[in-house]
């Protein structure tokens, strides 16, 4: 039988005393005294929590209104990375790569560990990228600067063009998202978690400013303990405690292709708008990080009401745009056939950190947002569950908290 320690092994960036040396794994409770938790969201957050909790002995019970995987995290390009300008956040990052090694290994997750390659031709996103790679160049992340012949070297299949400023992270890894998300799931069913979908909570009940439990589409849950990881609905999930917290809902298009030539196992960020990768059946996926045009014609994308192209032909139109932006740096991508065009929302608190921890006034609730879900998952997923269980504070989520939006 495989647990999730809580204590991370020691790595040259972070000592793992400062993520809480206790562990949730295998907890003893008293019989008929099981902590009930409800996990909001069958994200690959809500998954990753939900697996956590179940292995410390919990019993959980997910709810998902629409179905696993479904929201942001089928929209993500799923990659693997540790790169920002903010030194916490980079080692929080850096701590839950490490993580995803033994989340992998426990559960046989499938990742593919190629690396990356990040590179503009603009002036002040050159800037930024620059600054990443002096962030990162004491860690084990291990950067490499790149020019544009270094990115030609390191992929010959690449047309890079000008490069002002690139490097590359030979450490970084990327999954399928949704295939990954699922076998959490089942993982965490398999130790007792339920998963019902689709499954809405309509009311949180409270006596006493405590979680009793849940109204759902689905009937009523007695709970002690309930946790929000839902995404781009968290604020409205807040609201029904009477807790205001705002968040962004940043939208993005994502395509698959039907399988091409197998050429690479990297993920590829031009200049922090296009991203790029190839899973291991050879299909492409590819991102547009920027989002649509902030016009008229647009304000239901921007306003989280456009869940789905209205019609097959914009699809295809916006598919086939993505497609060729991107075939300009991997030409293997022009004569690719687009199989799928996803609009997505990327959760993105308002200072664009993590929001982890207790609920304000409202005892036996927790909450997860958080942009990077798929790189934050394994790491914020075992944390929540040690606080959640345990009521500790660990001083390394000390910065991400809630309160500090309130």
């Amino acid at each position: 039988m495989h647990y999730f320690p809580i204590m991370i092994q020691r790595r040259n960036f972070l000592q793992a005393a400062a993520w809480g040396a206790g562990s949730v794994s295998a907890m003893s409770f008293a019989k008929g005294s099981r902590p009930r938790v409800g996990v909001v969201g069958a994200g690959i957050i809500g998954a990753s929590i939900a697996a956590y909790l179940a292995d410390a002995g919990a019993e959980v019970i997910v709810f998902e209104k629409e179905a696993p995987a479904s929201g942001a995290t089928r929209a993500s390009l799923a990659w693997i990375n540790p790169s920002t300008v903010n030194a916490d956040y980079r080692d929080l990052r850096l701590a839950s790569m490490a993580e995803w090694h033994r989340f992998q290994e426990r559960l046989q997750l499938e990742v593919t560990w190629g690396g990356s390659i990040s590179w503009s031709d603009d002036a002040e996103k050159a800037r930024n990228l620059d600054q990443r790679e002096k962030v990162l160049r004491t860690t084990s992340a291990n950067p490499k600067h790149v020019t544009e012949a270094g990115i030609k070297a390191l992929g010959p299949y690449l047309e890079p063009g000008e490069t002002r400023a690139g490097f590359y992270l030979p450490q970084d890894g990327h999954i399928d998202p949704v295939a990954t998300t699922q076998k959490i799931l089942a993982y965490a069913v398999a130790k007792g978690a339920q998963v019902l979908h689709p499954c809405s909570v309509d009311e949180i009940r409270l006596d006493r400013g405590q979680v009793k439990g849940v109204r759902t589409s689905k009937g009523d849950y007695a709970l002690d303990h309930l946790v929000s990881a839902c995404g781009t609905d968290t604020s409205a999930l807040l609201a029904k405690v009477d807790v205001k917290i705002g968040i962004n809902a940043v939208p993005g298009l994502k395509i698959h292709t039907h399988p091409i030539a197998q050429t690479t196992r990297k993920v590829y960020d031009f200049s922090s708008a296009l991203e790029w990768k190839q899973m291991p059946n050879g299909e492409a996926v590819a991102i547009y990080v920027g989002g649509p045009p902030k016009t008229a014609t647009h304000e239901p994308v921007y306003a989280g009401a456009l869940r789905s192209h209205p019609t097959q032909e914009l699809a295809a139109m916006h598919g086939e745009s993505l497609k060729a932006k991107v075939a300009r740096y991997w030409p293997a991508l022009k004569d690719a056939r687009v199989k799928d065009v996803i609009v997505g929302y990327r959760p993105m608190p308002l200072d664009g950190l993590p929001m982890i921890g207790k609920v304000p006034g409202a005892a036996g609730m927790y909450m997860v947002a958080t942009h990077s879900g798929v790189t934050l998952a394994p790491l914020l997923g075992k944390l929540a569950a040690q606080e959640v269980l345990t009521s500790e504070r660990l001083a390394a989520l000390a910065k991400y908290r809630p309160e500090r939006f309130l």
